[in-house]
């Protein structure tokens, strides 16, 4: 490849990393129509359809689905979210006043500290204690100023969905362009891996919403038997934090069970606990066996490339490994790599 070819590459480059903060909606536009794009193909195929009708009946089905799931976004989530916003900072100021109640009765055992000593730690706790309730109104402020972006935000959906319709729409002129940018030669290993690196895309995508819904209705069943209040949205919540690659379901189950032994309500922190241990236990069965399945590899390197993804790169891993057996088959089934051990 000469000088030239690796200017244009490299600057080409660069102006794609600069503009894909200001091109979220198009990537997820594109990201949803590569996942709509097997059902407007089986439409074309099973009831002889022109490509335009296909995407118009996909994309309708696809708005009903959308649409359900933001009305009832918009009604039983944002009520939920309302009141328990309005609970939070006399939680957290609760939690840090049983705390520094618990402190103060330890202050008899330590009768020989220092004036100076034992006022410090009450500062302390005073410190705790504000910033508790500062944090929490700080987190209701932020709520409240993202119900004020609204506005912005609907544009950011119209500007969404018309992108979607209009990518499934021109989907196959798209890919006919970007094969047109190699040569003949390269063009059917380049058609081969783009080709399975989409299915593997979608593949993970799907995985990734089946695993999240096993973990909203096991979370949910477990809420609804402890008789917790905001089972809606504290499932909906739980599975939130489950997909961020650094936290996972314990950092935020543990804790509100830690809080509810420190305030004597066992049977709820034990039952936190259990809820816990099978959603982490059934998820660590499942998750091998459907990531396989769906990303087109064997349940053992799922497995495999999750534990040594983990083991190297921490939550991070447990998506970078997969990614990087996908990558391997692709190339390697596309020809460009090669490993034969000859004696």
């Amino acid at each position: 490849m000469s000088l030239k070819n690796l200017i244009i590459i490299g600057l080409v480059l660069a102006v794609v990393i600069f503009l894909i903060p200001y091109s979220i909606p198009l990537i997820l536009a594109l990201v949803t129509a590569l996942v709509l794009e097997p059902a407007i193909k089986l439409f074309i195929k099973n009831f002889k359809m022109k490509r335009l009708l296909s995407v118009t009946v996909v994309f309708i089905l696809f708005l009903a689905g959308f649409g359900l799931l933001s009305y009832w976004l918009t009604t039983t989530l944002v009520v939920q979210t309302i009141e328990f916003l309005s609970i939070v900072p006399s939680y957290a100021v609760k939690v840090f006043g049983l705390i520094e109640k618990d402190l103060y009765k330890a202050e008899k055992l330590y009768a020989s500290l220092p004036p100076e000593v034992i006022s410090t730690i009450q500062n302390a706790l005073m410190g705790f204690k504000t910033f508790a309730g500062s944090f929490a109104t700080k987190l209701t402020n932020g709520i409240i100023a993202v119900i004020a972006s609204i506005p912005q935000l609907l544009i950011y959906l119209i500007i969404y969905l018309v992108a979607v319709f209009l990518i499934s729409l021109d989907l196959p002129r798209l890919f006919a362009n970007f094969l047109n940018l190699f040569t003949t030669s390269a063009r059917e290993k380049v058609e081969l891996v783009f080709t399975q690196l989409s299915r593997a895309t979608v593949g993970f995508i799907r995985a990734q919403i089946i695993l999240s819904f096993i973990t909203y209705v096991l979370a949910l069943i477990g809420l609804l038997i402890l008789d917790v209040k905001y089972a809606v949205l504290i499932a909906l919540f739980i599975v939130l934090v489950d997909i961020l690659p650094i936290l996972g379901t314990g950092s935020f189950i543990v804790p509100w069970a830690v809080y509810n032994f420190v305030v004597s309500n066992d049977f709820l922190a034990i039952g936190l606990l259990i809820m816990f241990a099978v959603l982490t236990v059934i998820r660590r069965i499942i998750e091998p066996k459907i990531l396989g399945s769906s990303l087109g590899i064997s349940a053992l390197a799922a497995l495999i490339s999750l534990y040594l993804g983990f083991q190297l790169l921490g939550f991070v891993g447990l998506i970078v490994g997969p990614a990087l057996v996908i990558i391997y088959e692709a190339l390697r089934s596309a020809g460009f790599v090669k490993i034969k051990i000859d004696f």
